[in-house]
């Protein structure tokens, strides 16, 4: 399966030859340049270090507040190159607008050195913050910066929440945050709109090399709650359920200044906090019908990432050691996982004891076999009972050790009734 907004032929309907990118070598940056090079793009990385640099991407040092390099450009035609400014400082927010700060000026020295080599495209990356009267400094400044692109060829995107890729950035946070049984959060109600990393690379390369002005956004057209995404994530990343716990702003900024103070857990600033709490919904449908860009619904695209395949591969020995009363091979956890996805279907959320312990789920295994659980577990028993594995499982013993261990399950199973009346209703 492939995910929309994988790299394409970008190249050749967009007219751009080549894409400058500052801060090419960081979460979404990187991402860019590794698609134009596979698109067939040159691609140059502007950035303070090398590292991290995508191979096959030229790299010219730079920094923020510095005009684009001579070095930048390749010797062809100007027009036919474009900038995609991703660089930001996140230690300079200079003031309580951010007015005089390096993101506003620096970007400035940038546009106006591109505009004067002749640079066909400017792509600033905005985000879905972006107001006059955002809450947070960064959106404020990123509106700021806005207000620069007013010539033909200049154009921002506003990105939603991103996701996906390397645990990096905000999404690293999310990943980190999500890991915990219980999570504290403002709004949990309140509305974002997730976009994968893939896609917003793709999104910001047609924008490199299609016509239009003014900005775009780079969002999921629908948005979704904030506590849905997260639990979302935590299903088809870990396999567990995430309980999250309404808190006041008053008091989530508190606790993040508390954090910052110790030496061990998340940390997360008060920028984020804010810019969560002031975000408004952004009506992008047309957006990402002009760019022809078609998103992934979350589940579906978590689970074409390593860490979606590691959870549904958690599951699957789960779920057949406690079929079989042993860990699977192999060849029969492969055999699982095929199954599920070929249902189109993501991890369940377990209950965290029984990675430790497979015989505790006879506590949760629902009584009836119509739910989620009850469908995965006869799903692992018809695979136990037909591979190699299984059937010397069967097999094994003597036929009256065999019936012992049967009449045994079944004295077991009466005495577990209780506790799967209250347990198992988990697994609907």
């Amino acid at each position: 399966m492939t995910l929309p907004g994988a790299p394409g032929p970008i190249a050749a309907h967009t007219g751009v030859s080549h894409v400058v990118v500052t801060g090419g070598n960081g979460y979404i940056g990187a991402e860019v340049v590794r698609q134009a090079l596979a698109s067939g793009c040159a691609a140059t990385v502007l950035s303070r270090s090398a590292r991290s640099v995508p191979a096959g991407a030229r790299h010219v040092p730079w920094q923020l507040g510095q005009a684009l390099p001579d070095a930048a450009l390749l010797d062809t035609s100007p027009a036919g190159q474009a900038v995609i400014h991703l660089a930001h400082d996140w230690t300079n927010p200079a003031g309580e607008d951010g007015a005089s700060g390096l993101n506003l000026s620096g970007t400035r020295a940038l546009l106006e050195s591109s505009r004067a080599h002749g640079v066909g495209r400017f792509v600033f990356v905005s985000s879905q913050s972006a107001r006059q009267d955002a809450a947070n400094i960064y959106g404020r400044v990123k509106w700021r910066v806005e207000q620069l692109l007013d010539r033909p060829g200049e154009v921002s995107a506003r990105v939603g929440l991103v996701y996906g890729g390397p645990r990096q950035a905000m999404f690293g946070l999310l990943c980190r945050l999500v890991s915990l049984p219980a999570l504290p959060m403002i709004d949990p109600w309140r509305h974002v709109q997730p976009i994968h990393l893939r896609e917003v690379a793709r999104g910001l390369l047609l924008l490199a090399g299609q016509g239009g002005t003014g900005w775009y956004g780079l969002a999921a057209p629908q948005g979704m709650p904030f506590g849905g995404f997260l639990r979302t994530l935590a299903v088809e990343f870990g396999g567990r359920r995430l309980r999250v716990v309404p808190v006041p702003l008053r008091a989530a900024l508190l606790a993040a200044d508390a954090a910052h103070a110790l030496p061990f857990g998340p940390k997360v600033d008060r920028e984020r906090i804010l810019g969560l709490a002031g975000t408004r919904p952004m009506d992008c449908a047309e957006h990402l019908d002009a760019l022809g860009l078609t998103l992934a619904p979350l589940a579906q695209a978590l689970r074409m990432e390593p860490e979606g395949r590691r959870a549904l591969l958690r599951e699957a020995r789960i779920l057949l050691s406690y079929v079989l009363g042993r860990p699977p091979g192999g060849a029969l956890l492969r055999l699982y996982v095929r199954a599920v996805h070929r249902r189109d279907e993501g991890p369940l959320a377990l209950p965290g004891a029984v990675g430790a312990m497979p015989g505790l789920l006879r506590a949760y295994e629902p009584l009836s076999g119509d739910t989620p659980l009850g469908r995965r577990l006869r799903l692992a028993s018809l695979l136990a009972e037909s591979s190699p594995q299984g059937e010397g499982a069967l097999a094994a013993g003597s036929r009256p050790a065999r019936l012992a261990g049967l009449g045994a399950q079944g004295v077991l199973d009466a005495a577990m009734l209780p506790v799967r009346l209250v347990l198992g209703s988990r697994g609907k």
